[in-house]
């Protein structure tokens, strides 16, 4: 094909980037989510209209579209029950649907073996280990993402409604809070009652404040995170035999806190995921007879 197209599609942005077939970049565009578990049609629309801003800012038509491989790296694509049926509706001329998680590790150690920790609003983990793929976490914010913003907020939220009822003592971190709802746990409760994992991970700010000044609970909060995060990347690492790339919001906070002899095997990612999908398109478009 004539040209190579890669996307990164989150729950928040999308991001497409398009380029000639040997990966020279032209043209970039960004939309709306894409998280195709959670909003097949939303994904979609995301898709396109990023790949036609795309091809605008390269100064291509749409028509461009039609000689594209594509690679779309999209959340929620572990748990979609058919991306390939979903890959056969946008407007490429071949297009592979793969999980955010895997264009993120292409993107942070190339076509090498190495394992991934994306910890931010969630959290899910990746290695691939002689060319095959292996997953931990990911599961969403309620029955996973452990580690992640959303969880540690979550769990300030609650320890200051159990303080305000005394059964915790209050502490510098549920006062602060408890002054953010009016002393009101009504106000807190309705609050958590519609809020969305982006809501709960913005307490996460706060506790790392209150963590680095030694408060005992969100030092506890934030030890229990570390703990998930560290087990994850020793067992999926075996041990720190492979390189560790810590992405996403929370990671140089993770630097800080995970036990030193782990940290001696994180690297720096290369490149970015969207970077990633489009590596990842080269080669699928250069493998094509």
């Amino acid at each position: 094909m004539d040209y190579i197209l890669g996307v990164d599609g989150g729950g928040t942005t999308c991001r497409a980037a398009i380029a000639t077939a040997d990966g020279r970049l032209l043209g970039r565009g960004t939309a709306g989510p894409a998280n195709i578990y959670s909003d097949p049609a939303q994904s979609v629309k995301s898709i396109s209209f990023a790949a036609n801003e795309a091809c605008k800012d390269a100064g291509l038509t749409e028509e461009a579209l039609q000689q594209t491989v594509a690679v779309l790296g999209l959340a929620g694509a572990n748990a979609h029950h058919d991306p390939e049926g979903l890959a056969q509706t946008l407007p490429f001329a071949s297009a592979q649907i793969v999980t955010d998680t895997v264009i993120a590790l292409e993107g942070a150690h190339g076509a090498g073996d190495g394992v991934i920790g994306i910890v931010g609003t969630g959290s899910n983990f990746m290695a691939r280990k002689g060319g095959q793929h292996y997953y931990l976490g990911g599961w969403g914010f309620h029955c996973g993402d452990q580690g992640s913003g959303a969880k540690m907020g979550e769990r300030a939220l609650e320890e200051a409604l159990l303080a305000h009822d005394g059964l915790r003592r209050l502490c510098p971190l549920t006062e602060h809070i408890l002054r953010q709802f009016d002393d009101d746990p009504r106000k807190l409760s309705e609050f958590a009652r519609s809020a969305k994992p982006k809501d709960f991970a913005e307490f996460m700010p706060i506790i790392l404040i209150y963590a680095q000044q030694q408060s005992s609970l969100a030092l506890d909060i934030v030890e229990e995170g570390t703990t998930y995060v560290a087990s994850a990347l020793r067992l999926l690492s075996d041990d720190g035999k492979l390189p560790i790339a810590l992405l996403g919001g929370l990671s140089q906070a993770y630097d800080a806190f995970l036990p030193p002899d782990l940290k001696q095997f994180i690297v720096p990612a290369k490149s970015d995921a969207l970077h990633g999908a489009l590596a990842m398109a080269e080669r699928q478009n250069a493998s094509n007879p």
